[in-house]
């Protein structure tokens, strides 16, 4: 966890501020990391009683951004101003604590404000009890002084601390423990847990559910729900941005701007729709005009033929009469090639079409079974799974990190042999694996080459399935893939899944690292697709979704939950 400098990038003194006016600002951000530009010319605010959602596809610089405003990193040119009284608190993906610190020394520092207030109220009641000073006033400052601490839950401390920390699963850890012993999950969820009970003047919050289950997120939710400071929230997690926003900045804009929208989730889906219903408008206008205009072009220079094609002997009547018609049309002419040039100058690109699965050659499948596993064992995460897919299978797959949802899904597709068990796939089944994690990382063909040597295609074609869905763009053909973003990655392996035109689908976490309109094209694709489909999420709005095709990998086994 790291608490930021209260302080505004030039210096200036911001502690008196009023709070009903706090807000914390970034304007006109450039930030270079290595030979990356990471943020162009970003700016935002976010005011008191605001949980913006900050999203954007991983690379876009959410996490860059959410640093400089914590004063973690400086830009290399823009403002920011933190003005708050008192504290900005930074949860990052991957908090850190001081050495040695012990579990104990974070919730003694997380609530020392409440200590302070206490301390103060003493010193105020012994002020009244002893006479010293105007008893008006010291009672008025007592008075402020009990109204925060009552607010903060001074009087039930312990069992505010003993709540929170059972919320996020940290109530068995010996509070003597040092912090360097926890795993990622655990120092991010008492990270979490120490914002929570210090409640900071304002809040930046870096995928703060990455770590959570179920019932500490809702319960997240509900304490977000009552946060009356300035609170920024970079996120995947679709449930917490429907639930806990009251508006959403989107770091992929068009042309790179950032857009903000106003309301939660659905409202900004919502105008994502009407702004494409509307691009689709603007390009059939503009297509219809340009059709109607090469038509003018074409007709000018017909009507231009015949009165060039006049005899010589006939040069007496066609200066009485011919000169003026054909001015004329030269004049149309050159309007109609004027407006063509115009409407080419000012092209509405085609909009790209929305993620969908080809219909692919039917597979010879015995009485529909596309594939039939049986008996799967792999070292001790699986003991005898048993799975039989069929047109129409639907399974979604839950389980905790390590309990071998990858591994079953890399032995279904045939990337790795089990110990024993078999799986019979079907003859001339094309099975489009989307695994969890992409690295195209020692892969220095260009993206256009590296995707058509992985299809065996012609370049031209390469290139059309590239943009088919507006994965990518010809900017991007000639950019080396392992010089890709993270995000990029997984777009390629996108590209690469529906190319495939699969009869079957292993979806390992599909809604990592991409932008979340591409999260809602893809599972639309995916809820369309005829074959069957085995997912693992931990997204708790697909789970909540496709709730009766859940089933809980235990024990090495799968098995349908009570």
């Amino acid at each position: 966890m790291s608490e930021a400098d209260p302080q505004p990038a030039g210096g200036q003194d911001i502690l008196s501020a009023d709070q009903r006016s706090a807000h914390l600002l970034a304007e006109n951000l450039h930030c270079v990391l290595g030979d990356r530009v990471v943020l162009h010319d970003v700016s935002l605010t976010v005011s008191r009683g605001e949980r913006v959602g900050l999203i954007g596809e991983n690379g876009r610089g959410k996490s860059t951004l959410l640093r400089i405003l914590a004063g973690d990193l400086v830009p290399q040119r823009g403002e920011v101003v933190r003005a708050v009284t008192g504290r900005v608190g930074f949860l990052p993906q991957q908090p850190g604590f001081p050495a040695g610190s012990r579990i104990e020394d974070v919730l003694t520092r997380a609530t020392a404000l409440i200590g302070e207030l206490s301390a103060r109220m003493r010193a105020a009641e012994e002020r009244m009890s002893s006479g010293e000073g105007p008893l008006d006033a010291v009672l008025e400052e007592y008075g402020t002084l009990q109204e925060e601490f009552d607010r903060r839950g001074g009087w039930e401390l312990g069992a505010r601390i003993g709540e929170v920390l059972n919320v996020f699963g940290l109530e068995r850890l010996d509070r003597a423990r040092r912090t360097d012993t926890l795993s990622g999950g655990e120092r991010a969820r008492l990270a979490l847990a120490a914002l929570v009970l210090d409640e900071p003047a304002a809040l930046l919050l870096d995928e703060p559910t990455n770590h959570l289950d179920d019932r500490a997120v809702d319960w997240l939710v509900q304490w977000l729900a009552s946060y009356q400071g300035p609170c920024l929230i970079a996120s995947h997690d679709r449930a917490l941005l429907e639930a806990a926003v009251t508006a959403v900045v989107d770091l992929d804009g068009p042309r790179g701007a950032v857009m903000r929208y106003g309301g939660g989730y659905r409202e900004y889906l919502a105008e994502q729709a009407a702004a494409r219903e509307r691009w689709w408008q603007q390009y059939r206008e503009w297509d219809k005009e340009l059709a109607e205009a090469a038509r003018q072009v074409q007709k000018a220079r017909t009507r231009g033929r015949v009165f060039s094609g006049r005899a010589d002997n006939d040069k007496l009547s066609y200066d009485a009469a011919g000169s003026g018609a054909e001015r004329a049309v030269a004049r149309t002419g050159r309007a109609a090639q004027l407006h063509l040039r115009r409407l080419l100058e000012e092209e509405v690109p085609r909009p790209p079409e929305p993620l969908d699965f080809a219909p692919p050659q039917p597979a010879e499948a015995a009485d529909g079974v596309l594939l039939r596993a049986t008996g799967l064992a792999v070292g001790e995460v699986l003991r005898g799974a048993d799975l039989v897919l069929a047109a129409g299978s639907r399974y979604v797959i839950s389980a905790p990190n390590g309990a071998g949802k990858s591994t079953l899904l890399a032995v279904l597709v045939g990337e790795r042999e089990p110990d024993s068990g078999t799986v019979e796939r079907a003859p001339g089944l094309r099975i489009g694996h989307l695994p969890q994690d992409s690295d195209f990382g020692a892969e220095r063909r260009t993206l256009l080459d590296a995707f058509a040597a992985r299809r065996a295609a012609h370049v031209e074609d390469a290139a059309a399935e590239l943009t088919r869905f507006g994965l990518f763009g010809p900017e991007d053909f000639a950019t080396p893939t392992n010089r890709l973003s993270v995000g990029q990655w997984r777009r390629l392996e996108l590209a690469l899944l529906f190319a495939r035109r699969p009869h079957l689908l292993l979806l390992d976490e599909p809604t990592n690292h991409l932008s979340l309109l591409l999260v809602e094209q893809l599972l639309a694709a995916v809820e369309r697709f005829p074959g069957p489909v085995v997912l693992v999420t931990h997204d708790r709005a697909l789970r909540a979704h496709h709730h009766d095709a859940l089933v809980e990998l235990s024990d090495g086994r799968l098995i349908r939950p009570a």
